[in-house]
């Protein structure tokens, strides 16, 4: 199941972002102040519910409309998911989640009780309530026992790779060559790192992306880095992405994004900055998200024994 959510996993694994990473609305398009008062935010959750109930989830919806109607909730309300994102496990990589989704951001917003007003503290557990009723309606839709929502269903490892694939592109890097999902083949493992220029953490992250991705070239890996800004034949935007790349001292190959193209809608769904992905030779996508910065010794050595156990694994 874990494997089926990267869209919304990618919240869900958020490595507290006021301090590893990125908020795309913060940084991309100024996020509002939090002067917007509580009473607003209650009335906007009526509202919302009031529309939840009218409309329930139908089963004539998508998977992936259910997961963004999940990122909506929460989207809805992102300064106090914050508070709560910023209890996440830093140190939680791809492959750790064990339990569901909803279960996840209900422990979340337990630990961050005491940080929460009682009126905020409400609202998160009435998005979360809301969220669980997707969750189900996801669920079902995918044959998933209700027993997953007490742990992690091991069979869903082994069928990783029919379970959710890299969306297909046709682009160029930033050397003007065109670059399409065949870039994977060569390689046993590519860890997929998104970015953007305005984002901190991102650029602080990349000289341990470089030395990354000289170690795991060694085990038959790669790092391959994607701007969610530099669109193809948006050449201000990837040439000051290039200038950062040489000054950080990234050797490693940057993909300009297609536009209108399925790999932009994927970014398009990438909440918060740096997130990294891994990818099979196959295409397939491994694991959940890797959310927020790797340049921390701990978390460089975890993503990197990782790496090199899926490789070793893979022989």
């Amino acid at each position: 199941m874990k494997y089926n959510k990267i869209k919304v996993s990618a919240l869900a694994l958020a490595l507290a972002l006021s301090f590893t990473a990125c908020s795309k609305k913060e940084n991309k398009n100024e996020m509002s102040s939090n002067k917007a008062s509580v009473e607003s935010n209650i009335t906007d959750k009526k509202e919302s519910n009031k529309t939840s109930n009218e409309n329930p989830s139908s089963t004539d919806e998508s998977v992936d409309q259910l997961m963004e109607k999940q990122n909506k909730i929460i989207e809805s309300h992102d300064k106090q998911w914050q508070v709560a994102f910023s209890k996440a496990d830093k140190s939680q990589l791809a492959g750790e989640a064990s339990v569901s989704y909803d279960k996840y951001l209900l422990d979340l917003v337990e630990k961050s009780k005491d940080e929460l007003s009682k009126e905020d503290y409400d609202l998160l557990k009435k998005d979360v309530e809301e969220i669980g009723k997707i969750e189900k309606v996801i669920n079902q839709k995918k044959g998933i026992d209700d027993q997953f929502n007490n742990g992690y269903n091991k069979k869903e490892e082994a069928s990783t790779k029919e379970l959710k694939a890299f969306p297909e592109f046709k682009s160029k890097d930033f050397d003007g060559k065109e670059v399409t999902k065949d870039i994977f083949k060569d390689k046993k493992l590519t860890l997929v790192n998104f970015w953007f220029n305005g984002c901190a953490p991102c650029v602080g992250e990349i000289p341990k992306l470089q030395q990354l991705n000289e170690e795991v070239e060694k085990m038959g890996g790669q790092v391959i880095g994607i701007n969610s800004e530099a669109k193809v034949g948006d050449e201000d935007t990837i040439k000051e992405a290039k200038k950062i790349l040489k000054k950080q001292g990234a050797k490693y190959t940057n993909i300009s994004i297609d536009k209108d193209s399925e790999l932009e809608k994927y970014t398009e769904t990438i909440m918060s900055y740096p997130t990294s992905i891994l990818v099979d030779s196959e295409g397939n996508i491994v694991g959940d998200p890797i959310v927020g910065a790797i340049d921390k010794k701990e978390t460089y050595n975890k993503v990197k024994d990782m790496m090199e156990k899926i490789i070793k694994d893979e022989i």
